[in-house]
């Protein structure tokens, strides 16, 4: 099995692989309302690795995900495009998450030189409603 996640927006397209997640969870919640939610509290949740040693997409994507967690809320590139596919062993795809209007609820990154190594885990929401 691989996953694929894409993140379109902002002018700074991110896309992340098995290579880089360890772990991805997500929550859908369908008729749960609260005060500025129309519909839904749609959840993902990633925890990865990235090599710094490879260089390339791999590097650029950590300092990708940190740019647009940081965004503020009144800045419209806060908000992106959000999908994510699993496939199977031969390359079909069995399930995709797909966010229109995305946001970052929490994020947090941790840099070992020694290892060459950064981990994160980023927590990504559906925008509904008025937001």
């Amino acid at each position: 099995m691989s996953i694929q996640v894409q993140i379109i927006g902002g002018g700074k397209n991110i896309i992340l692989t098995e290579r880089s997640i360890l772990k991805s969870e997500y929550n859908i919640q369908e008729g749960t309302q609260s005060q500025y939610m129309e519909q839904s509290v749609n959840t993902v949740s990633l925890i990865g690795e990235i090599d710094l040693h490879s260089g390339g997409i791999e590097t650029v994507n950590i300092s990708k995900l940190a740019q647009w967690a940081f965004c503020p809320s009144i800045d419209e590139n806060c908000y992106r495009e959000f999908s994510m596919q699993l496939f199977d062993s031969i390359g079909n795809p069995i399930q995709e998450v797909y966010f229109e209007k995305a946001f970052v609820l929490k994020y947090k990154d941790a840099f070992y030189s020694k290892k060459g190594r950064a981990s994160y885990e980023i927590v990504i929401r559906e925008c509904k409603g008025t937001h």
